[in-house]
C-alpha cells in the first residue's frame, strides 16, 4: 500500500568521490513535489543503491522536512560503505646509543671524512619462460601433441639509491650491539563502496629502511657489524667505522692455555700494553713462569697495528712440553717431584707417565694417598707446574762440633779502636799497606810484641749417622775446619797461631772464618815541657812508624793546643824541628814557644771598620766622617780593632795565654751593650755586630738598634726608607715610595701605588691600593685591611681582613679573606696551600683567576732558567759564527771551541735544571679552595695544568684536586 505524501519540495541523491557514503539531500518547497518513503527508495533505485530502505528510517527525516519553515537543505545518511585500510611501511625503533664522551672528540673529523653512504633497493623482475613439450596421446593410436608450457622466473635487480647525506642523528656502537627493532609492514584491506563494488587500498611505495654499510639484519634487529658511528637519515642508516682497540683472554679446549685475541681499532687509539695483558691472565689463574714475555706479546700487537689485521687465538703460554720426573738430592735424604703440563699444542700430561716416573725413581716411604691427591688436585686445577712436592725425606747425618779459631789475647775497646782505624783509613792509600785485610773489614784491633801466641785452632768430632730416601745409612759427618787465612806478620805452628813480627794486629772474625794480619804501627812521640811560669814550653819529637799518627808540625801544634799553649808560638822553629825529627830520629828540648813580659800600660789604638767615628780618634783612623753617624749593618759585621798597648806601655802574656797586667794606667776603651760582641785579634780585639740595624756611637758608647720607627709619613720628607731590622710606620707610605726592611715592616696606615718589602712580615693595617703599580712582598707573610689593583708576593700566609680587587697575588702559604663578607674579586691568585675565603667572583661574571697545590716559587725559577737557556743559545749561535770566522786562525778557533765547550756544558746543566724544577713543580701539595659563602661564574680554578670554571653560583663549598682522576672537583663544606 503506497504512503500518503509527507513532505514537499525537491530531493536528490549526493555520493562522496570515494563512494564510501550516499546522502539525501532535501530542500524544502511547499510548491514542489510531494515526497514519501516509497518515493525515496525509487530514488536511490535510480541511483543504483540497494537494498531498499525501511520507511520507519525514512519518514521522521521526511517529516521533520515537511515541517521546515524555510527552504534551508537538509541531509540524510541513507547508505554507508566501509573504508579500505591503507598499508603500514616498515619502521624501526632505534636503541638509545649516545656517543661516548672519549669516542665524542673524534666524531666531527670521523664523519667529514666518511664516504657518502652507499644504499641500495631490491627490485625484483618477473622474467617469462616459454617451452614447447610433446604429450602423448589419450590413446596409444592417437597422435602426441605439441602444447606450449608458459614458466616465469623471479630477478633480483640492486638498484643504487641516492638520499641526503646529511644525517638526522648519529648514534654509537660496538661491534655486535643491537641497534634497532624492525616493525614488519601490513599490507592494505580493500573495503566496499555503496554500491556493493570492492574499495582497493592505496599501493604502498618503495617506502621501508635503506641499510647501508655496516648494518645488518638478524630477524627483526639491527646488528652493528663493528664498531662505529651510526648515521641515520630520513629513510636509511648505515654505519662509519672507528673502534677503539679491543681484547680479550679466551680459554684453550684444554681448559689450561690461555689465548689472546685483539682487534687493532682506530691508529689514534693507544693498543694496549703487553704487560696490562699479561697481568690480566695472571688474574685468570695464569701461573707467571708460564707465560710468554711482554716484549713479544707487543711485536704480535705491533703488527696487528700495523697492518690492521685482528690477531685470534694467539697463545699466552710458552710451549712447553709435558714432563714428569723425580728429582734426589745430592745427599740422597730427598726426593722431590716435578710435574709439568704439556701447553701450546703439545701432548697433554699423563697419569700412566707420572706413575711411571715415580716407579723408576724407587724411592721409599712415600705417602701414596697425600700423593694421589695432590697430583689429582694438580691435574685439575690451572697451575702448569707442580714444583717442590716433597715425595720422600730420609733423614741427614749430623756433622761433629767444628773446629773454632780461639784468640788468646784481649782486643783494644770500641773507644781505643776509634783513633786507629781513622788513622789506617788514611793511611791505606800507600802501596802495599795492606796484604790482605783493609781497615774497614777489621773487626778489632790489638798491639802485639813478636813471638806472642796470638790465638789458638780447636779439635774436632764425627755426628750422628743418618738415612737416605732409598732406606740406606749415612755416615755421620766429621766438624768442619775454620776459614782460616793468616797474612802478613803471622804463623801456625800446629794449632797455636803466632806473631812473626811487633806491630799492630788486624783481626776478622765472622762465624767460622778468621782473617789476621800485622803492621807495622807506632805513633809520633811529641813531649811538651812547660815551665814553672809557664813563659816557656820546650818539646822532645820522634818520627812515627808505618801507620802511626805521624810527626809534622800540624800534629805539634795540636798537641800545643792540648796543653792550653795559645800563645808565643813560633810556627818556623816547629816545622824545622819536626824536619831535623825525621832526618836524625828524634831531638830534644826544642823551644816551641815564648811568652811575653809585660810593659807599663798605654792607651789602645783603634781602626774602624765602618764610617762611625768618635771626635777624639777621628784623626787617627783617617775616615774623615762626621763624629756620631749611624750605619746600616748586618749581624757578624766586623766594626772595629783594638789593637795592643800603645809604645809607651802594654800588658805582657805567658805561653798559655794569660796576660800579665800591666805596671802603669788602664787602657783606653770603647764601652758597647750585648748588642757588639769581642772577637779576639792578635794582641788586640775586633768588635763585631751581633744583630742586624743601626750602629751609632757618641763618642763613648757603640750600640746597634735593632728598630727603626718613622712616626708619620714615607713621603717626600723622609725619602725612601732601607733598614737592616725591622721598621714601624706610624702613617702611610705615599705613592712612588719604597720601604725596605731586613726584618719585619709594619704600616699603621696605607700603602699607595709603593713598594714593601720585608725580610720578615709585612703588615699595611689600613689596605693597599696599589693602581696597578704597587708592591708588597715578604719573606714570611702579608696582612692588611684590603688589596686593590696591587702585587702581593709572600713565602707564606697572606691575610687579607675585607679582601680583594683584581689583584695579583702570589703566596706559598695559604690565602685567608677573613671577613664574613670578603670578597676576592677578580685578578690572579696562585696560593700553594689554597685559599679560605667567604665569597669569590661577583654576580656580573668578571673572570677571576685561581691556582692551588703547586709550589709557585719554583715556577718563578723555571721562568727564569727558561731565559738563560735562551740567551745561551743565542751565545752558542754566535758561537759557532765565531768558528767559521776564525778557521784560518788556529789560536782564535781554538778559544771559540773552548768557549763552546763551555756554552754546551752550561746548556746541558740548565736543562738538567728545568727538568728538575719542572718535576719539582709537578708535586702535589695538600690543599683546597674553601668558600664559606658564595663562588660565581666567571671564577677559574686551575691546578696540575687542568682547570675547572665555575658554570652557576655555589654556596659553601670546597673545591679540590683529585690525584686518582687528574680532576679539579667540589664537595660541600662541612
Amino acid at each position: 500500500m503506497a504512503s500518503s505524501v509527507i513532505a514537499k519540495g525537491s530531493a536528490s541523491i549526493s555520493v562522496n568521490p570515494q563512494e564510501t557514503e550516499a546522502k539525501l539531500v532535501f530542500i524544502p518547497d511547499p510548491g514542489g513535489l510531494g515526497w514519501d518513503a516509497d518515493a525515496v527508495n525509487k530514488l536511490a533505485g535510480e541511483h543504483n543503491l540497494s537494498p531498499p530502505l525501511n520507511p520507519k528510517i525514512l519518514e521522521p527525516f521526511l517529516q521533520k522536512a515537511g515541517r521546515a519553515k524555510t527552504k534551508d537543505p537538509l541531509e540524510m545518511i541513507l547508505y554507508q560503505g566501509i573504508p579500505p585500510e591503507e598499508p603500514v611501511p616498515e619502521t624501526v625503533v632505534w636503541e638509545a646509543l649516545p656517543v661516548p664522551a672519549d669516542m665524542a672528540p673524534y666524531q666531527e673529523e670521523t664523519l667529514a671524512a666518511a664516504q657518502q653512504p652507499e644504499l641500495y633497493r631490491i627490485r625484483v623482475e618477473r622474467i617469462k619462460n616459454e617451452k614447447k613439450v610433446k604429450k602423448p596421446g589419450a590413446l596409444p593410436f592417437m597422435p602426441v601433441k605439441e602444447e606450449t608450457v608458459v614458466t616465469w622466473d623471479k630477478k633480483e635487480i640492486r638498484e643504487a639509491v641516492t638520499v641526503d647525506a646529511a644525517p638526522d642523528e648519529v648514534k654509537y656502537a660496538d661491534k655486535g650491539k643491537k641497534l634497532g627493532t624492525m616493525t614488519p609492514p601490513k599490507p592494505g584491506k580493500s573495503g566496499k563502496s555503496v554500491f556493493g563494488r570492492p574499495l582497493q587500498p592505496q599501493t604502498a611505495g618503495e617506502g621501508g629502511l635503506l641499510l647501508g654499510n655496516g648494518i645488518s639484519r638478524d630477524k627483526g634487529d639491527l646488528v652493528a657489524q663493528a664498531s662505529g658511528f651510526i648515521r641515520i637519515g630520513k629513510n636509511w642508516a648505515d654505519l662509519v667505522p672507528l673502534s677503539k682497540p679491543s681484547w680479550e683472554i679466551s680459554t684453550g679446549s684444554d681448559g689450561i692455555t690461555l689465548f689472546f685475541n685483539f682487534e687493532p681499532g682506530d691508529a689514534r687509539f693507544a693498543p694496549p700494553a703487553g704487560e696490562v695483558i699479561l697481568e690480566e691472565a695472571k688474574a685468570k689463574g695464569a701461573p707467571e713462569g708460564g707465560l710468554i714475555t711482554a716484549g713479544s706479546l707487543d711485536k704480535v700487537i705491533a703488527e696487528a697495528v700495523k697492518t690492521g689485521m685482528p690477531v685470534q687465538a694467539f697463545p699466552l703460554f710458552q710451549s712447553w712440553e709435558a714432563a714428569a720426573r723425580v728429582d734426589i738430592r745430592e745427599d740422597k735424604t730427598q726426593a722431590v717431584l716435578y710435574l709439568r703440563k704439556g701447553t701450546a699444542g703439545y701432548q697433554p700430561l699423563e697419569m700412566k707417565a707420572i706413575s711411571q716416573a715415580i716407579k723408576d725413581s724407587k724411592v721409599q716411604g712415600y705417602d701414596a694417598e697425600k700423593l694421589r691427591t695432590t697430583v689429582s688436585a694438580f691435574m685439575q686445577g690451572k697451575e702448569l707446574e707442580l714444583k717442590d712436592y716433597i715425595l720422600a725425606e730420609g733423614t741427614p747425618s749430623t756433622r761433629g762440633k767444628d773446629r773454632e779459631v780461639q784468640l788468646s789475647l784481649t782486643l783494644l775497646s770500641e773507644e781505643e779502636q776509634k783513633p786507629i782505624r781513622a788513622r789506617l783509613n788514611a793511611w791505606s792509600g800507600k802501596s802495599g799497606a795492606f796484604e790482605g785485610l783493609s781497615p774497614d773489614e777489621a773487626t778489632g784491633f790489638a798491639f802485639v810484641e813478636k813471638g806472642a801466641a796470638i790465638a789458638q785452632v780447636t779439635a774436632s768430632s764425627d755426628g750422628e749417622p743418618g738415612k737416605d730416601v732409598y732406606g740406606n745409612v749415612i755416615p755421620g759427618l766429621p766438624g768442619n775446619d775454620p776459614d782460616l787465612k793468616l797474612f802478613r806478620g803471622l804463623e801456625q805452628h800446629g794449632a797455636v797461631i803466632t806473631a812473626a813480627l811487633s806491630g799492630l794486629l788486624l783481626v776478622k772474625t765472622q762465624e767460622r772464618m778468621f782473617r789476621a794480619e800485622i803492621i807495622e804501627y807506632r805513633d809520633a812521640r811529641i813531649a811538651v815541657h812547660v815551665s814553672e811560669d809557664a813563659m816557656e814550653a820546650r818539646g822532645d819529637l820522634a818520627p812515627e812508624a808505618g801507620a802511626g799518627i805521624p810527626l809534622s808540625p800540624e800534629n805539634v801544634l795540636k798537641t800545643l793546643a792540648v796543653l792550653g799553649i795559645k800563645k808565643g808560638i813560633n810556627n818556623e822553629t816547629v816545622g824545622k824541628a819536626c824536619a831535623l825529627a825525621k832526618a836524625r830520629g828524634s831531638c830534644s828540648g826544642v823551644i816551641l814557644a815564648k811568652g811575653g813580659f809585660p810593659v807599663a800600660k798605654g792607651g789602645s789604638a783603634v781602626k774602624w771598620l765602618v764610617p762611625v767615628t768618635p771626635p777624639q780618634l777621628a784623626a787617627e783612623d783617617g775616615t774623615g766622617e762626621v763624629p756620631g753617624r749611624t750605619v746600616q749593618v748586618k749581624a757578624g759585621t766586623p766594626i772595629a780593632e783594638l789593637s795592643g798597648p800603645a809604645a809607651e806601655g802594654r800588658p805582657g802574656f805567658d805561653v798559655k795565654g794569660q796576660e800579665i797586667p800591666a805596671d802603669k794606667g788602664a787602657a783606653l776603651g770603647i764601652e758597647h751593650d750585648g748588642t757588639i760582641k769581642e772577637e779576639p785579634q792578635g794582641a788586640g780585639k775586633r768588635l763585631v755586630a751581633a744583630l742586624s740595624g743601626e750602629l751609632s756611637f757618641d763618642g763613648k758608647v757603640l750600640k746597634i738598634s735593632s728598630l727603626r720607627e718613622i712616626k708619620g709619613d714615607v713621603g717626600p720628607a723622609t725619602g725612601n726608607i732601607t733598614f737592616s731590622g725591622e721598621i714601624r710606620i706610624g702613617g702611610k707610605v705615599l705613592p712612588g715610595f719604597a720601604v725596605i726592611g731586613g726584618l719585619h715592616v709594619l704600616v699603621s696606615g696605607s700603602a699607595e701605588s709603593a713598594l714593601i718589602s720585608a725580610g720578615g712580615r709585612a703588615v699595611v693595617a689600613q689596605g693597599i691600593k696599589g693602581g696597578g703599580k704597587g708592591v708588597v712582598r715578604a719573606k714570611t707573610s702579608i696582612e692588611a685591611a684590603f688589596a686593590e689593583k696591587a702585587t702581593l708576593m709572600a713565602v707564606g700566609d697572606i691575610k687579607l681582613k675585607n679582601g680583594s680587587v683584581l689583584s695579583y697575588i702570589k703566596t706559598n702559604g695559604k690565602l685567608f679573606v677573613e671577613a664574613g663578607k670578603g670578597k676576592l674579586l677578580g685578578g690572579v691568585c696562585q696560593a700553594r696551600y689554597g685559599i679560605d675565603a667567604a665569597n669569590i667572583g661577583s654576580e656580573t661574571g668578571g673572570r677571576t683567576e685561581i691556582s692551588f697545590g703547586q709550589d709557585y716559587l719554583i715556577k718563578d725559577q723555571i721562568g727564569v732558567t727558561e731565559e738563560e737557556i735562551s740567551k745561551t743559545r743565542e751565545a752558542l749561535a754566535k758561537t759557532d759564527e765565531k768558528i767559521k770566522q776564525s778557521l784560518k786562525n788556529p789560536s782564535a778557533l781554538e778559544a771559540a771551541r773552548m768557549e763552546k765547550v763551555g756554552l754546551m756544558k752550561k746548556l746541558e746543566q740548565l736543562n738538567l735544571k728545568i727538568f728538575t724544577l719542572n718535576e719539582k713543580f709537578e708535586e702535589y701539595h695538600e690543599s683546597e679552595i674553601r668558600i664559606r659563602g658564595t663562588i660565581y661564574p666567571g671564577v677559574v680554578i686551575e691546578s696540575h695544568g687542568r682547570y675547572y670554571e665555575v658554570q652557576q653560583t655555589r654556596s659553601q663549598v670546597v673545591f679540590y684536586f683529585d690525584r686518582e682522576s687528574g680532576r679539579v672537583k667540589e664537595k660541600a663544606l662541612e
